[in-house]
């Protein structure tokens, strides 16, 4: 997902952030096994159905030739319905693409390759977090530092800049206001993101637990 398509996820996206974009690295994966630490994520972080879809979609796009993870993880959630044992659903998918030189090692690989795909997703995520904060809580706050330098001048000032004065007051309220409704938009979204890409990697990592298991065991 492009830089600018995660910056849609955002409240408000400044013309500004436009520049990010050609920062973004398209479809070049981190290097396997890169090192993940998961974040503290809060309670009441949730699982946003378009994130969820935009990271679906980066490894759709990011789908390796062959027959891997992938395709395997979708053989086994085909057999849901059918296999209850989730140690024989794992058995019988494996079962039916073995003779096509299809091993446990290279869905292991594989599934650690669109793992990192998902993290690569992350990094450009933080760049469009950090680049939203810039823009629409930095220059607000720097915009309501000088309102302020502004007023304590005026108000040093004879009567006459009385109303003037109270303007400027009032501007300040409605930026501060702003800048509280941005902070909470870019943090929930944030706890979104996470929530989600983590659920995600955290199903993974069941699957790569149950293919060591039951395939390699």
């Amino acid at each position: 997902m492009a830089l600018k398509n995660f910056m849609s996820l955002f409240f408000v996206q400044e013309e500004t952030t436009k520049q990010t974009e050609n920062q973004a690295n398209k479809n070049v994966p981190p290097p396997i096994n890169q090192q993940h630490t998961p974040p503290v994520i809060p309670s009441n972080a949730d699982i946003d159905q378009r994130i969820f879809d935009s990271l679906q979609q980066a490894l759709n796009n990011s789908n390796l030739e062959g027959y891997d993870y992938m395709e395997f993880k979708n053989a086994i959630q085909s057999l849901a319905g059918i296999i209850s044992d989730e140690a024989m659903r794992f058995k019988s998918a494996f079962a039916t693409v073995a003779p096509m030189g299809v091993t446990a090692q290279k869905l292991i690989e594989s599934a650690k390759f669109y793992k990192n795909v998902l993290l690569q997703e992350q990094d450009k995520f933080n760049q469009a977090l950090s680049s939203q904060i810039d823009t629409s809580i930095g220059a607000k706050q720097k915009h309501s530092d000088d309102l302020k330098a502004l007023v304590k001048k005026k108000t040093e000032e004879i009567q006459r800049l009385s109303q003037e004065i109270e303007a400027h007051e009032q501007e300040i309220l409605q930026i501060e206001g702003q800048i509280g409704e941005v902070v909470v938009k870019i943090e929930s979204t944030k706890n979104n993101f996470d929530y989600t890409l983590h659920s995600i990697i955290n199903q993974m990592d069941a699957d790569l637990v149950s293919i060591e298991k039951h395939l390699l065991g």
